[in-house]
């Protein structure tokens, strides 16, 4: 367990001292005072808050894996794009033939209505008015 200042605090992470002393004030950040009035702030309940400010730029390892996560997330769009043009092409062709299957059973009802009309022979009296 170790015991860092506002200065180590500070320069660990980047962050001003002013700004660690009110985030303890805050309530934010544990910490205590000690008997000469130092705060006193423990390294894991710190880098809790705020994190570890890296001490080197970015390095070529580290831009290789983002060349690398780059060249996956490409993929992976690639292959939603695919999968998407595909499920669209499905979607398409079920509409076409739902559309058919709608425009064959209206059909089949008016076949099905004309056969159940009125099929009994016509009095003299109906042929002679025409209906």
């Amino acid at each position: 367990m170790k015991l860092l200042t506002l200065g180590e605090a500070s320069k660990l992470t980047g962050k001003s001292k002013p700004t660690i002393s009110k985030a303890v004030r805050d309530g934010r950040l544990s910490g205590r005072k000690n008997e000469q009035g130092v705060f006193e702030i423990e390294a894991s309940e710190l880098f809790r808050v705020y994190p570890a400010k890296s001490s080197t730029p970015d390095s070529t390892p580290t831009a290789k894996i983002d060349t690398e996560q780059d060249a996956v997330a490409a993929i992976k769009v690639q292959h939603l794009e695919e999968k998407v043009a595909e499920l669209e092409q499905r979607l398409s062709e079920m509409k076409d033939e739902r559309d058919q299957a709608t425009s064959d059973a209206r059909q089949d009802r008016a076949r099905f209505m004309a056969m159940l009309e009125d099929q009994r022979p016509k009095s003299l009296w109906q042929r002679i008015r025409g209906k």
